[in-house]
């Protein structure tokens, strides 16, 4: 028979475990909040320069911001050349990846779109031509095929040919319609525009010798990868800007501390890329991305009016447009703490 102190131990036992229970139902249960679904239209395809994209996603950075963002590719797709402001104008994506010049052109034509960091602080632009053809300067041109992707690289080339008084009927400017140097390497065109940390590693591990014509270097200054938005989405949904922006940089800083690490994220969105390939070009493109003593995404006033005049005295730009409204860095301020 059970005595007294015994009953009271179980009974306490008992009420303790009433409580417990108790506290146990009432307790509410945590309903996650389900990410956002967003979409960022890049200006190109899977490859090197979006590496930063791809950490911002695989390594959660996008995850820590409660985003789910899906990375659009574009260029030459689907039978299409893609503008990433058009489909942003279009409410297709919330964010996009272009240049400056595309900015202002979109902007003057009545698009609302608001620059909010440039990955590139350097221009990558250039002319490129092999060096058996002896194009060494603007004035080479003259009589050339010359390559060029549709968009505000053809709009670019035109001011370096009128900034150097050459009658842009004297070039002939056709439209690449794809990504390679081939036709450069098989002489169906005399130069190609792109990008010296792309197209120009390309021909030199094709084995042929490049000459190149940056374009920064003849005062055609550029932010060759912006990333933007509307003005509805900076009005409207600052913190989904900021966001985004913060786990965009973050990934991009990622790739900074480790690009062999950066180029195995790009290869799980197109296995066919060569490895060597991509980290060169990566790396060829560091120093642009991060020049000494700067912060991933920086822009500033004075290069956003150079490219603005330089437009304007070309003529590309037409009617006057408010440069102050193409960009806006409170977002950057924000995440540098400034």
């Amino acid at each position: 028979m059970p005595n007294f102190k015994t009953i009271r131990t179980l009974a306490l036992m008992l009420i303790l475990g009433l409580i417990l229970a108790g506290c146990g139902a009432a307790a509410p249960t945590a309903t996650p909040v389900p990410a956002i679904a967003i979409k960022f239209q890049m200006s190109w395809v899977h490859e090197y320069s979006a590496a930063g994209y791809y950490a911002s996603e695989k390594n959660g950075h996008f995850a820590k911001q409660n985003l789910d963002v899906d990375l659009l590719v574009g260029g030459f797709f689907d039978g299409r050349y893609i503008e990433a402001q058009d489909e942003v104008f279009a409410g297709k994506a919330e964010f996009g990846l272009s240049n400056a010049t595309a900015i202002l052109q979109a902007r003057e034509k009545g698009q609302p779109l608001v620059a909010i960091a440039t990955i590139l602080q350097r221009n990558p632009l250039t002319v490129i031509s092999l060096k058996s053809s002896n194009i060494q300067q603007p004035q080479d041109l003259v009589g050339k095929t010359v390559a060029v992707s549709e968009g505000g690289a053809t709009q670019l080339v035109k001011v370096l040919l009128t900034s150097q008084g050459i009658d842009l009927a004297s070039v002939n400017i056709v439209p690449r319609t794809d990504f390679g140097v081939g036709t450069l390497l098989d002489g169906s065109v005399d130069a190609l525009v792109g990008w010296i940390i792309n197209e120009g590693v390309a021909v030199k591990e094709a084995g042929a010798e490049p000459s190149f014509m940056l374009l920064n270097d003849y005062g055609i200054p550029d932010y060759a990868t912006l990333i933007f938005t509307s003005e509805d989405m900076i009005k409207n949904k600052p913190e989904l800007v900021e966001g985004f922006l913060r786990g965009a940089i973050a990934g991009w800083e990622d790739v900074v501390k480790d690009p062999e690490a950066a180029i195995v994220r790009v290869l799980e969105y197109d296995n066919t890329l060569n490895r060597d390939e991509q980290l060169n070009r990566l790396q060829a493109a560091l120093p642009l991305l991060q020049p000494a003593r700067a912060k991933i995404g920086l822009m500033d006033k004075t290069t956003w009016d150079n490219i603005y005049n330089v437009l304007i005295d070309a003529g590309v730009l037409t009617s006057d447009v408010d440069v102050a409204s193409a960009f806006n860095t409170s977002f950057l301020d924000k995440i540098y703490g400034q």
